[in-house]
């Protein structure tokens, strides 16, 4: 897989990425542009975070590789330190701090298609009582290009390994006609309860107009209780307080909506608000940010990009657009990675509460300061495809090389 650096066309505007984006990117993120730019506050001239007198220089040295293609690390919440690693062609890799290779925790390819660039295995989430009650969740495409939340249960903690066959499919999101934006992404929030994000469906400007759709589980945040199933669903309930539970025809499992392609979102483990790095078309990238518990907000695509018209015959009257915190023009980057918030002790007095977001083709990465919206140069990680968090708190990054990177602020 080829690391030249990426470049945009006018071409690739209309047919997606360039062949050349899509073979290293995995066409992960975006079908065209997608870039990061605008608010981006390069130096100590931006605000610090509470706690840090200037915004801190963060750097990423190698832990582990031979990964195959990392897209997503998250920490396993037991005592052992043990961290999971999404190999987007079908793999959930397990290693442990200070081991020089990862093992093969579960194998999905024979039931993960990954033959599209944004396809495979995308997501995981475990849940957080996994050290008495070990389960996780997943998403991968399948056959039909739909998106498949499964949820994976371990006989113990400790196994080395587990089966393909303890899949229990929890949901299946249609995704026809197009291979791209499939968002993927899993967490758990400060409720318990399990979201899941979803692209647009695919194309270039949400050709079908599914992210304004209530009736479409695309191009949204979704939420669903998976401890007390109800039927008509095996594995899952949906909660009684979902903003469009009681709105005729429309999805219930919706949380918000008007999204592109939200490839990575996270909750502020302290505050527990919501952030979501949400992948632009040809002008602009956004992060959104909602505080606890809010709910039902419209983020505008395909009516608006950033906080600009992207397509004005998506607009409505009367519909309230929730503005993102921060908006960032291309081509200062080309693909927005989101981010967590860093609540760790080693680094607290540097970062306060700063949200770490990168740009999978430029390699930039940012730190973000909630409370005014400014983003500030941190250093550089190139082909970032996720940020994570372990036990501790502490970040972790992936690329697509198959690098597993610990976060280091100085």
């Amino acid at each position: 897989m080829s690391h030249a650096r990426l470049h945009r066309s006018s071409a690739a505007r209309h047919t997606g990425l360039r062949p050349s984006v899509r073979r290293q990117l995995g066409a992960l993120l975006a079908s065209s542009a997608l870039v990061v730019g605008a608010l981006v506050a390069a130096s100590s001239s931006a605000s610090a975070a509470p706690g840090a007198t200037h915004p801190p220089h963060l750097s990423f040295p190698l832990r582990v590789g031979a990964l195959g293609q990392a897209v997503k690390v998250v920490g396993i919440p037991d005592s052992t330190g043990r961290m999971f690693i999404v190999d987007r062609l079908g793999r959930v890799l397990v290693w442990t701090p200070g081991q020089t290779h990862a093992s093969v925790y579960l194998d999905m390819r024979s039931r993960v298609n990954a033959s599209g660039g944004e396809q495979g295995l995308l997501g995981i989430a475990v849940w957080p009582g996994f050290r008495t009650a070990p389960l996780f969740f997943i998403t991968y495409t399948r056959s039909d290009g739909a998106l498949v939340v499964s949820r994976v249960r371990p006989a113990t903690e400790t196994q080395a390994t587990v089966s393909s066959a303890t899949e229990g499919i929890v949901m299946v999101i249609p995704h026809p006609t197009y291979t791209n934006h499939n968002g993927g992404d899993l967490a758990f929030g400060s409720d318990l309860d399990l979201y899941v994000s979803t692209g647009d469906g695919g194309g270039e400007g949400d050709p079908v107009d599914k992210s304004q759709n209530i009736t479409s589980l695309t191009g949204k945040i979704l939420r669903i209780d998976i401890y007390h199933p109800c039927a008509p669903h095996t594995y899952y309930c949906v909660p009684a307080d979902n903003p469009y539970v009681h709105t005729a025809g429309a999805a219930p499992e919706i949380w918000d909506i008007g999204f592109r392609n939200p490839w990575r979102f996270s909750f502020d483990p302290s505050l527990g608000s919501l952030y979501v790095a949400d992948v632009g078309q040809d002008r602009y990238e956004e992060i959104d940010l909602t505080t606890a518990g809010a709910r039902g907000y419209n983020f505008g695509w395909s009516c608006r990009e950033g906080n600009s018209t992207y397509n004005a015959s998506r607009c409505l009257a009367g519909v309230a657009y929730k503005a993102p915190i921060a908006v960032v023009a291309h081509p200062t980057a080309e693909a927005l990675i989101g981010g967590v918030v860093y609540r760790g002790a080693r680094y607290q007095p540097l970062m306060g509460p700063r949200y770490v977001v990168g740009d999978y083709i430029t390699g930039s990465v940012w730190t973000l300061n909630s409370a005014n919206g400014i983003l500030s140069a941190a250093g550089h990680l190139t082909h970032v495809t996720s940020f994570g968090t372990d036990a501790s708190k502490e970040i972790w990054a992936t690329t697509l090389d198959g690098g597993l990177y610990q976060m280091v602020a100085s």
